[in-house]
């Protein structure tokens, strides 16, 4: 006959955490802004968020895990649907950010018309390349590079009283790149645009510019000018620019509308496959290479648009 079972033996010592994937994110990189919350100063949780974009950021990107995993760390701003920041904000270096509304916001006052501002507000994005090194050099699974994302969640959801032709975000002033540090202005960033307006410019700091490549991706959004000798646009899908494009090369547009003249540095792209895809353009000057498919080559004929440089007409059989 067996007899009883003896006592557990006391738990041994935890061990130590292991370590994080290449990447992170979770509860504790997700931070919620309303701009209307007036129910105290806020913490960024769904029930008590932050009613400051500016104050949201900076929670984020100062968070414990924001600061040991630098750039492997995926922050998320939710942003409620109808707020209105009137305030600028400056996103640090060597941070992952992405500021997704859950249906439509403003950075401004949105104060006139159509949401738009009388008092347009700016989002300067912070680069430095020694603060990136301070992550980089951990080792490889460190080695990543700083991302920030606007616009809403996704494109299908954030419809409302907001008729910005995008349904999504507006930032009612410029979206700016600038170096903070004094001894290598030069370091490659990633930049994303999701149902978003942005109604100035994209562009360098006029004071301490960064000057490296600033790899961009733009869906469903409406751009007026960007300026920056560095901007690669890899993807421009179900856009518009209103203003004049003034970039180092393009790899991918697609079913958009270009009504500013372009100027583009390099013949070569980064993310093929390479051209303009099922596009129109208005009266407009290119300059540099031009790569485009029979559709989008149909448009720019008859638009009367001017070529300044040599074209590649794509599934061309005649």
């Amino acid at each position: 006959m067996t007899g009883p079972t003896g006592a557990s033996g006391i738990d041994g010592v935890t061990g130590p955490t292991g370590v994080y994937g290449p990447f992170f994110w979770g509860a504790e990189t997700i931070f919620w802004a309303d701009s209307a919350f007036t129910g105290s100063t806020g913490d960024g949780t769904p029930g008590n968020p932050f009613n400051s974009l500016q104050t949201a950021v900076t929670a984020a990107t100062n968070s414990p895990l924001a600061v040991e995993l630098g750039m492997r760390a995926r922050l998320i701003i939710y942003i409620a649907a109808n707020s209105i920041f009137d305030e600028d904000v400056v996103i640090p270096p060597a941070r992952h950010v992405q500021l997704l509304g859950v249906g439509p916001w403003v950075l401004g006052n949105a104060d006139l018309a159509n949401f738009a501002s009388s008092t347009p507000r700016n989002i300067t994005i912070q680069t430095n390349s020694s603060e990136e090194d301070t992550y980089t050099s951990q080792g490889p699974a460190f080695v990543a590079r700083p991302v920030t994302v606007v616009g809403t969640f996704d494109n299908g959801t954030s419809v409302s009283t907001h008729t910005n032709y995008t349904d999504g975000a507006i930032i009612s002033g410029n979206i700016i790149f600038q170096n903070t540090d004094p001894l290598d202005p030069f370091t490659t960033i990633e930049f994303q645009l999701h149902n978003a307006r942005v109604v100035g410019t994209i562009m360098p700091d006029a004071g301490d510019p960064h000057q490296g490549q600033l790899n961009s991706y733009i869906y469903n959004s409406r751009v007026n000018i960007i300026n920056h000798t560095g901007f690669r646009l890899q993807r421009m899908v179900d856009s518009i620019s209103n203003g004049a494009l003034t970039m180092a090369v393009y790899s991918h547009i697609t079913n958009s509308t270009i009504s500013g003249n372009v100027t583009v540095g390099a013949a070569s792209s980064d993310v093929p496959p390479t051209g303009i895809f099922s596009s129109q353009f208005t009266n407009i000057t290119w300059t540099g290479p031009l790569t485009l498919d029979t559709s989008s080559n149909y448009y720019f004929i008859t638009s009367g648009s001017t070529l300044v440089g040599a074209k590649t007409v794509l599934f061309n059989n005649t």
